[in-house]
C-alpha cells in the first residue's frame, strides 16, 4: 500500500489491483474506489477480490469508469450468494460518465457508512483494474478539494 495523503480524517492509499488480489488490503473499516475503463475485467478475479474485501471489513465499494456499473453489479451479486455473511452492510455505487474527480470527492462527502465505523482507522483504498498508476492524479485532486473544489452537479 502506498499512502497518498490523509484528507478529511481518511487515509488515502493506492494499492495495485494485483496486490489486492493477493490479499494486501486493510483488515477493517475501509472504502474502495475501483477504476476500470479500458478492458472488461475478469469476473473470477473480481469475485475473489470481492470475497476477500468482505472478509476484511470493507464498508463501501465505488466502481468508476466504463466498467464501473459492471463492477458494482458483480460486487452485489457476490454479496447475495456469499454464505455465513447474513448481515453484510457494504454499500455499493457505480459512476459511469462522471469524472474521476467527482467520484473521488464522493469518497469523502457522499458515503453511507455503518454506525459502528471506526473513523480514526478509516482508509480509502484506490486501485485501477487496468493497471494505470493514478497516485499523482488523486493527490492533485486532494489539493483541489482542499481549495474548495466541488463537483458540477
Amino acid at each position: 500500500m502506498n499512502e497518498i495523503k490523509t484528507y478529511k480524517n481518511r487515509k488515502v492509499v493506492w494499492v495495485d489491483y494485483n496486490e489486492l488480489l493477493d490479499g494486501q488490503m486493510p483488515k477493517n473499516d475501509w472504502i474502495c474506489l475501483a477504476i476500470s475503463s479500458e478492458l472488461k475485467p475478469s469476473y473470477d478475479k473480481f469475485d475473489r477480490f470481492t470475497r476477500d474485501a468482505i472478509k476484511n471489513g470493507i464498508l463501501e465499494f465505488k466502481g468508476h469508469g466504463e466498467f464501473g456499473e459492471l463492477l458494482h453489479d458483480w460486487f452485489d451479486e457476490t454479496m447475495v450468494i456469499m454464505e455465513n455473511h447474513s448481515e453484510l452492510e457494504v454499500m455499493t455505487t457505480w459512476h459511469k460518465g462522471k469524472s474521476l474527480a467527482d467520484t473521488f470527492w464522493q469518497c469523502f462527502f457522499a458515503t453511507c457508512l455503518p454506525e459502528a465505523t471506526d473513523y480514526e482507522r478509516l482508509k480509502l483504498v484506490c486501485t485501477d483494474l487496468d493497471g494505470i498508476d493514478r497516485k499523482e492524479e488523486l493527490a492533485n485532486y486532494i489539493i483541489l478539494f482542499e481549495d474548495g473544489w466541488l463537483p458540477k452537479d
